[in-house]
């Protein structure tokens, strides 16, 4: 028996986290056994370069919903990779602006058939649960944005 089903709603942050936990154990895996050298964590900082090419550090947290010591730590690690470089904007020296190397280039093209596969494969598991969790997440993440939990919380608490 699973604690998690018997928690119900409690026990929605923690589902969620063992679901992502195992999603990336095996994305890592799918990874390590075709040898690229590429961490599934890395994947949205990357798909979202190459897609819109260089982005400022607090335009790309904004953009994948990650938080702005999250974007610095896996760009670090991106870097040390050779898949990232990182300047100074122009009109603002302020700001740093991520780019794809190209060697993070030519690694999008080596990256790009196992994406599609990993897409097919995971249509599949949600089409084998009967599972609509897309459209529920992202319900889920703008009803937070209206209001978070916290808030939330709070208001229920009258401690607000």
């Amino acid at each position: 028996m699973d604690i998690m089903e018997n928690l119900g709603p409690l026990a929605l942050g923690s589902s969620l986290k063992r679901l992502s936990d195992q999603l990336m154990q095996d994305g890592i895996r799918v990874y390590r056994e075709l040898g690229i050298d590429f961490e599934a964590k890395w994947f949205p900082v990357f798909y979202y370069l190459r897609n819109e090419g260089p982005t400022t550090v607090t335009e790309l947290s904004r953009a994948i919903g990650v938080s702005h010591p999250a974007i610095i730590q896996i760009a670090r690690e991106m870097i040390s990779a050779n898949l990232l470089a990182v300047y100074r904007d122009v009109s603002d020296k302020r700001k740093r602006v991520l780019a794809l190397t190209s060697y993070g280039k030519s690694k999008a093209q080596e990256l790009e058939p196992v994406w599609q596969a990993i897409r097919i494969v995971l249509q599949e598991l949600l089409n084998e649960a009967g599972s609509e969790i897309l459209n529920e997440l992202s319900g889920l993440e703008k009803a937070l944005q209206k209001r978070g939990f916290h808030q939330r919380f709070l208001d229920h608490s009258g401690k607000s």
